[in-house]
């Protein structure tokens, strides 16, 4: 099933029910999909999750950073996360 945010809050009961039926909810912004209502317990599948729009996976493991940053000697990891925020 297929809802926008506005016919969510209008019927928001009706699409529970539906949801604790088993079925799942896609929630869209102006015609653009932004969030999925699933049943407690849905386990997508990895193709569920590779079919979804905008992700991408060749099969490998991540890469990592190209040049990961170095930690200054004698800085503790929460002062330099709170740094690194600013």
């Amino acid at each position: 099933m297929k809802t926008s945010i506005r016919e969510l809050k209008a019927h928001l009961s009706e699409v529970i029910r539906g949801v604790e039926a088993g079925e799942t909810v896609t929630v869209s912004a102006h015609n653009r999909p932004v969030a999925r209502i699933v049943p407690v317990g849905h386990e997508p599948a990895l193709a569920d999750l590779a079919a979804m729009p905008g992700i991408r996976w060749n099969g490998g493991k991540p890469a990592g950073m190209a040049r990961p940053e170095k930690m200054p000697p004698g800085v503790s990891v929460a002062d330099w996360s709170a740094e690194d925020r600013r």
